[in-house]
């Protein structure tokens, strides 16, 4: 040991090995990488425990891009994920649309054909005002057109919405507009903070405010709302706070961490209309019965188009999905679906996956021109069916590549020899794990040569070409030679050698 050796032994010690140890670990990535794994999940539980806001802002855009990713590469298995919530809302709002049409149907039939309908036709032509904004206005009891989110101190708008057709407004000057009044009515009053404007006319709306710590919930009203809507406005402002509490103390202008909110304000959107309006008139009824048929009709119509191109939408997408079809067209024809493109002989169409679907096999016309599939399905399937694999003999896919890999009777290969060498020249299968069983080819030899010449055979395995192969080494004479090579003549799997003679 030299004397910086020693050296080193006196200061460092028994702590040699720890520090050895230590520098080991250090340099192991796999034992880095278990140890971050121990304590990346109470790392992350800790920082959730405490407010979890860096957490959040640290992978919220990572997170995104790789969810916009996913959602790009994937979006059928989003859209089928997706399905199942987006569906009963879609038919929700698809009921509430056709809903609200047909009252707006039955009041305007109403409407135009009484004596307080042409009233109001007239008055529209002689004002400029629009028949329908007329009709509004004499039917509805109030209607909450429009919602705005305002931060108290700033007084910039945080989110708002709106009925689909009221009156368009600036929602910064609205809002500035109640932020300026706001302070008037507290400076008016002595600077008293706890004045605050909580209802206010515009011609024919009235603006309703509710108030809390930060923020505030204004609704502008057309018509005379209930005191209920009130409370109403309360119970939402207070669900806000509550569950934007941060947001509401971070508030700066940006909204992005405002989600979700838009759907808290929009039951607001309130509109109640007149009760007791009715239509006695006979002539009345019976345009309001026929125009209800007419609209019967025209939906029966519709959802006959939309089941027809649902049908033909799976037919399609089943087949594009079925190895050995190419679609290159399909229509409805006489009640049918007629089907055009290629079919390989082999290929099998999915009749009763359709059938799950009410698409009956009669409903299917395939005029379909034969074709042979290379697809690597297809020739699996076609390998199967062509090729009844031994027990020992393996089978896998990689890069569209049939490898056949294990040990198999020599009489099955070849038996199967001239197939399998035509599929390896045309790149289509890879013999290279595979081989001939040695027990069948001593099997082989036993049964056609006698005991003594048997005895005089040694069987070993080598790689040739890339090919395993069984040699056969012999020290028979040349008949018992000749038969040797003849039971194995041909065959790329065994080769006979006459074996050199020990010194």
């Amino acid at each position: 040991m030299s004397q910086l050796d020693e050296l080193r032994q006196i200061i460092v010690g028994d702590s040699a090995e720890q520090i050895d140890q230590l520098n080991q670990r250090l340099d192991d990535l796999d034992r880095r990488t278990k140890d971050v794994a121990e304590v990346l999940a109470p790392a992350i539980d800790a920082e959730l425990a405490n407010n979890g806001q860096n957490l959040v802002r640290s992978l919220q855009r990572p997170v995104s891009l790789g969810l916009k990713q996913a959602i790009r590469t994937e979006p059928k298995a989003y859209a089928e994920i997706l399905y199942p919530v987006m569906a009963p809302s879609i038919r929700r709002a698809i009921a509430q649309a056709i809903s609200s049409m047909m009252v707006t149907i039955n009041r305007t039939i109403e409407s135009a054909t009484t004596v307080r309908g042409v009233r109001m036709r007239m008055e529209s032509v002689r004002t400029g005002v629009p028949y329908a904004e007329l009709a509004l206005r004499h039917s509805l009891l109030y209607r909450v057109e429009h919602v705005y989110l305002i931060d108290r101190d700033s007084g910039m708008l945080i989110d708002e919405v709106a009925s689909h057709d009221a009156q368009s407004l600036d929602s910064d000057a609205v809002s500035a507009m109640f932020s300026a009044i706001q302070s008037f009515v507290q400076d008016s009053f002595a600077g008293d903070e706890s004045a605050r404007l909580t209802d206010l006319k515009v011609g024919e709306h009235n603006v309703w405010v509710a108030h809390g710590p930060r923020v505030m919930l204004a609704c502008v009203i057309l018509g005379s709302a209930p005191e209920s809507l009130k409370s109403e406005l309360y119970d939402t402002l207070d669900g806000i706070r509550s569950d934007y509490a941060t947001a509401i103390e971070d508030f700066t202008g940006d909204n992005s961490a405002f989600v979700g909110v838009e759907d808290r304000l929009m039951p607001l959107l309130q509109l109640q209309l007149k009760s007791g309006e009715s239509v006695s008139s006979k002539g009345n009824s019976a345009t309001l019965f026929i125009g209800v048929l007419a609209l019967l009709a025209l939906g029966y119509l519709i959802w006959m188009w939309f089941v027809d191109q649902s049908k033909l939408s799976t037919v399609n997408y089943y087949l594009k999905q079925t190895p050995g079809v190419v679609v290159t067209d399909s229509y409805w024809h006489d009640d049918q679906i007629v089907v055009e493109g290629l079919r390989d002989p082999d290929a099998s169409i999915p009749f009763s996956t359709l059938d799950a679907y009410d698409i009956s096999r009669d409903q299917i016309k395939m005029q379909m021109i034969p074709f042979r599939s290379l697809e690597t399905d297809m020739e699996l399937q076609r390998f199967r069916e062509h090729f009844n694999l031994p027990v020992n003999v393996q089978f896998d896919v990689a890069q569209g590549q049939i490898t056949l890999s294990g040990e198999a009777p020599i009489e099955w290969l070849n038996q199967h020899s001239v197939r399998l060498q035509q599929l390896v020249a045309d790149r289509r299968l890879s013999t290279a794990g595979l081989s001939a069983s040695l027990d069948s080819v001593d099997a082989t030899l036993e049964r056609q040569l006698s005991a003594d010449q048997f005895a005089q055979i040694e069987l070993s395995k080598a790689v040739e070409a890339g090919q395993n192969v069984v040699h056969v080494s012999t020290r028979l004479d040349t008949n018992g030679l000749a038969l040797v090579q003849s039971l194995f003549a041909g065959s790329p799997w065994v080769t006979v050698n006459v074996a050199q003679p020990s010194l």
